[in-house]
């Protein structure tokens, strides 16, 4: 529709959107293309907060109603858009400390949509490494972009296990924290405040360990002596024919192992029974047939638990029926 104003001829130019959106702090440039304007056209612009003449296109940061009027003496062109101002998210993350193993941190708005260093979509992001990231949320079209840093914290986080065992004839039986840094403190349930202790009696101990960055951490474990003295029994003769008296030839052990092998040979080098299991025993038979009655020889190979101690045993086995 054409409305006339005396001579002059006012028409709507809708090249303007209806609702211009931005962000607040930011500002939006308004102006025209020039091949559909007249180059000696006049300007005057009616915004919220002040009247502008004679400027082409002006940077809008008010909300409200933006109105134009283009003249080039004949004709006036009228556009406007509102200015709507979208709130950036507002969120800030603070530097952190990894105390066991990796940190989670969390944001606490739920409305705004998260893109984290790592590819992370959620509202939380673990990490496990220290070093400079960054998260950005989205609200609205806006958006913020923080960065924080992940510290390695200075602790003490004893993991004993459940259990420790000594050897009793031990002299020096020690439980010890491996690296303590300075600001870290540290009690025994034994009254000490050192990062080692001495062991004189079986029985619970615990280490309870307090850091500026990660708090308090416990931990406990038990402690046991054993007989270290290994005596290995190694029988030099045996009798498989099933009466139920030394039909089986098998070591006797006092200790356990973490590693067992007993190979048995006959004179030739050939290998007629092997075991890599402790209490394994041989019955004198190769592949379910009676060896004949001779003299055999054995190797024994195994590692004593907790001491790695290493033992090794030959020597020869009579068989006879």
């Amino acid at each position: 529709m054409f409305v006339f104003e005396g001579t002059a001829q006012i028409k709507a130019l809708n090249q303007l959107p209806d609702t211009t959106f931005i962000c607040s702090g930011d500002s939006f440039l308004l102006k025209f293309s020039e091949n559909k304007i007249p180059i000696s056209a006049t300007y005057s612009w009616l915004t919220p907060k002040a009247i502008v003449v004679h400027a082409k296109q002006i940077y809008i940061k008010h909300d409200g109603l933006h109105i134009v009027t283009i003249s080039d003496g004949k004709d006036k062109l009228v556009d406007s858009t509102y200015l709507v101002i979208n709130d950036k998210p507002k969120i800030s993350v603070r530097d952190t400390f990894i105390c066991k193993g990796s940190v989670a941190i969390k944001m606490k708005n739920f409305n705004y949509q998260y893109l984290w260093m790592t590819g992370e979509t959620l509202n939380q992001c673990k990490f496990d490494k220290p070093g400079l990231y960054w998260v950005k949320a989205s609200n609205k079209g806006c958006y913020f972009i923080d960065t924080f840093r992940i510290k390695q914290a200075n602790h003490a986080l004893p993991n004993f296990g459940s259990e420790l065992q000594f050897c009793e004839n031990e002299t020096n039986k020690i439980i010890s924290m491996k690296i303590v840094p300075d600001n870290v403190k540290l009690y025994w349930n034994t009254g000490a405040f050192s990062s080692s202790i001495h062991i004189s009696k079986e029985g619970p101990y615990w280490v309870k360990s307090i850091s500026p960055e990660c708090g308090a951490n416990t931990d406990s474990v038990w402690v046991k002596f054993k007989n270290c003295e290994c005596d290995l029994y190694i029988p030099n003769s045996f009798s498989p024919n099933d009466d139920e008296k030394n039909d089986l030839f098998c070591p006797l052990f006092q200790c356990e192992y973490s590693y067992f092998s007993l190979t048995v040979f006959d004179r030739w080098g050939n290998i007629v029974y092997v075991s890599n299991t402790v209490g394994g025993k041989w019955d004198g038979k190769y592949k379910g047939n009676p060896c004949p009655d001779d003299v055999y020889v054995y190797r024994l190979d195994a590692i004593q638990k907790n001491t790695e101690k290493k033992i090794t045993r030959q020597g020869h086995i009579s068989l006879f029926r």
